[in-house]
Order: structure tokens, then sequence, then C-alpha cells
């Protein structure tokens, strides 16, 4: 299976067995406190804003990325990626990462990606992963995900990726990326408080390190 050829394959149904397997490694692969549940994630799937891509090897589903373009700005989320477990370390989170970048309607925006910020080998393992793809950190940001299951989530960073990336973003900037995320990716007031909390202490310009 190693050397056989990757492609990418838009899922947009819930019918088939690629969605079945989407859903297969997205329950394998991420935490209750940071998984949607199945009937929110089968309700996206065909929203015309959300891009649901399989790696396939042959038939089989071997990683998949949830990316949400979000309405009236330049910034997409990466909102969920993953690998089957028996095929990881072999390139194929890059590939996802480097095919959803070069898509229309993504290549021209920002990427935004939620990460962990716990300090546990799994959560630096990853940022360097992000890193190494052109992602930098947004500094100074304690990114709070809203509770999507009944485990409370992690602290959590921001990180963001473009073809050009400035050296910082202002906070009205960024004011409005987190609006997005929170009203779009999580259905909740754009006037959420945390929004706030997020901001209060931070400068006027962000460096993004």
């Amino acid at each position: 299976m190693k050397d056989i050829p990757l492609k990418i394959r838009r899922v947009n149904a819930v019918t088939g067995p690629e969605f079945a397997e989407v859903v297969r490694i997205y329950t394998e692969a991420h935490p209750e406190s940071e998984r949607k549940s199945i009937e929110w994630i089968s309700s996206m799937v065909e929203r015309p804003e959300y891009l649901f891509l399989a790696a396939m090897q042959e038939r089989s589903v071997v990683g998949f990325a949830i990316l949400l373009c979000f309405c009236n700005s330049d910034a997409c989320l990466l909102e969920y990626m993953a690998v089957s477990h028996d095929r990881r370390n072999m390139g194929i989170g890059k590939f996802l990462f480097e095919e959803s970048i070069k898509l229309r309607g993504i290549s021209d925006r920002y990427l935004l990606a939620e990460v962990d910020a716990e300090k546990t080998q799994l959560a630096m393992r990853r940022k360097i992963f992000y890193r190494r793809l052109g992602c930098k950190e947004v500094d100074g940001l304690s990114y709070i995900l809203p509770p999507v299951s009944v485990a409370l989530p992690p602290e959590m960073n921001l990180m963001v990726y473009s073809r050009d990336l400035p050296e910082s973003i202002e906070r009205a900037h960024l004011r409005r990326w987190l609006v997005s995320c929170y009203a779009e990716a999580y259905e909740l007031p754009a006037n959420d408080a945390r929004i706030d909390t997020m901001l209060e202490a931070l400068p006027a310009d962000l460096r993004l390190l």
C-alpha cells in the first residue's frame, strides 16, 4: 500500500462507503472533547461552504480533511484532519494539507488551524507538523475552543497559513476570524463573550511566530 499513489476525492453525501470511512477515521483519531457528533458531521457534508476531502489509495480512504470556507471572509478553517492509524507517518497528512491549499476558494485565503496548546509529545508533534508546512502561530492568543460534547475541550492555539504570510496581523482582523469560527463552525452568536475574553489583553498588532 505504501507505494500506491494517493488521490483526492471530494465526499459530498452521507451515502456511500467514503463517508463511512471518513467517520471511522474521525472517531478513532479525535478525542471526544474535540469531536462533534456524527449527526452534526453528517449535516455539514452537504453544505456548500464545507469541503470534505478523502485521501484515497485505490478504493481505500486512508485520511481526510474537513475545511470550512467562511462567508464574506478572507479565511477558511481546517476544521479536522486525520490519517488512518495504520497509515500514519507515510506523508498522507502532508499530502492532504498541500492538496487542500491548492483548491479554488482556499488557495487565495488564509487557512486557520486549531491546535492543542498542551505540552504533550503528541501536541508538540502536531505543531511541528504544521510549522513544517509553513503555518505560524498567533502569538499570545489562548484560543477558547467551544465545547462540542459533554467533555471539556483542551487549551488551544490558533495557527495560520497563507502563501504570503505577513509577520503580524491586526487584532481587528483576528476578531473577524474568531467571529467566523464561532458563528459558522460552532453555530454560536457573533457576539459570544469568549471572543472578547480572548482578545482583551492582546496588543493591536499580533505577531505570527
